[in-house]
């Protein structure tokens, strides 16, 4: 998993050095502190370790798209800066790997992709592959390779190398999680099944597409199980759904005028009629599809091993979010292989979901305004003595967010 992160030069980051990260991570801010761009940071890094920062690219990991004068960094009181620079480290059973990239695009010009100023890896304390202004370098033979051609400058040369180098089992892992990450943005027309998703991802979509047949992945009846969840735990928490499934749409649960997908989700409501008791996805309360979505990212097998849901808690009651949040982070602690989330959230109630005592889980404030001169910085939430008093006092971290006591809130 990715241990830490540094930014630098990329929207209102200005210099986000050695952000220590957990395996479940939640960032909260106010509206425009900078938590969706630091989400999208990660996957600008993403894009660089495939190979190709381009719109395609950046748009398949759920980055708003943007030319060069908008990422990069131009706050009035600082210094212009030509590159972004991004870095990713892990550091497993004492074995660590670290990635870093500099990129490049002309603001007056820009170019359909971005150019790689410099890029490095490293093994431990070992560099094995480098390329900046002296050209590439590799710990390793390749450049004895006969068939080594002439990369662009718009290619990533480590992910070229990856090709051809042993480059480690830790080295692999790190690249491995910055080349799944995705940032998962679901709307309800698309969970519902109602518009099409332009990110056709496996198993899901971005902006929720697919979301039946990832469903159908997992949701075994015969077993009661929705992946490694049992399925009366799912239905405790949904309230007045007795039993779901996939099926195919049809007329007696969808209007002929009502665009459907292929496939269609189908709830009993336990307060209706026999017989008449079906509903599809289309008329179901959004929150539910909310839920669902949430939990097949945490139990599918083919969910990203890094991934991140921006407005994690979205159409969510806030005790059905702080809910929410508690299994999520539980079944993320129990992913095998692991796993790692990005999250970002507005609902107080989500704090009271996270077990911040548990160094797997861990919480961010996220901060921009007159005070940081419109840089976005970020801090970690740590239980402390006073955390700790105030919970035995009947104030709980969503009581203290909401008092400004954690950090991460408006000015108002």
């Amino acid at each position: 998993m990715l241990d830490k992160i540094s930014i630098a030069g990329f929207k209102s980051l200005l210099e986000l050095q050695d952000l220590e990260l957990g395996q479940v991570n939640v960032l909260i801010g106010a509206n425009g502190s900078g938590k969706t761009s630091l989400l999208e940071a990660v996957g600008v890094l993403s894009a660089a370790a495939a190979g190709e920062v381009s719109d395609k690219e950046l748009s398949a990991r759920g980055v708003r798209l943007g030319t060069p004068q908008l990422y990069k960094t131009s706050l009035k009181e600082e210094r212009w800066r030509t590159t972004i620079t991004f870095e990713a480290s892990s550091a497993e059973a004492g074995k660590t790997a670290r990635y870093k990239v500099a990129l490049d695009n002309p603001i007056k010009d820009p170019k359909p992709r971005w150019s790689y100023r410099a890029e490095s890896l490293w093994r431990g304390q070992e560099k094995i592959v480098g390329r900046g202004r002296r050209g590439e370098r590799f710990n390793g033979g390749l450049e004895q390779l006969p068939e080594m051609p002439k990369l662009r400058a718009e290619a990533g040369l480590v992910h070229f190398a990856r090709r051809y180098l042993d480059l480690g089992e830790e080295v692999e892992d790190l690249l491995d999680y910055l080349e799944s990450y995705a940032i998962f943005s679901p709307y309800t027309p698309m969970l519902r099944g109602m518009a099409p998703d332009s990110s056709q991802r496996d198993p899901l979509g971005l902006f929720g597409g697919r979301l039946p047949e990832a469903i159908e992945d997992i949701l075994d009846l015969q077993r009661g199980q929705f992946g490694a969840l049992d399925l009366d735990e799912l239905l405790d928490l949904l309230g007045w759904v007795t039993q779901f499934d996939v099926t195919k749409p049809s007329r007696q649960l969808l209007s002929p005028n009502v665009p459907a997908s292929q496939k269609l989700l189908r709830f009993e409501d336990i307060w209706m009629r026999e017989g008449r008791n079906q509903i599809s996805g289309y008329d179901a309360s959004e929150g539910v599809l909310y839920v669902l979505f949430v939990l097949v990212l945490a139990l599918h097998p083919r969910t990203p091993r890094l991934f991140a849901i921006d407005n994690f808690d979205q159409a969510m009651h806030p005790r059905l979010a702080r809910a929410v949040t508690r299994l999520f982070c539980r079944l993320m602690l129990a992913s095998d292989p692991p796993r790692q989330a990005l999250l970002t959230t507005h609902n107080p109630l989500v704090l009271d979901g996270l077990d911040l005592q548990d160094d797997r889980i861990r919480l961010f404030a996220v901060e921009r305004g007159f005070e940081t001169g419109g840089t976005t910085k970020v801090y970690r939430v740590q239980v402390s003595e006073d955390i700790l008093r105030a919970d035995q006092n009947g104030l709980s971290l969503s009581n203290l967010w909401v008092m400004g006591r954690l950090g991460g809130v408006p000015s108002l």
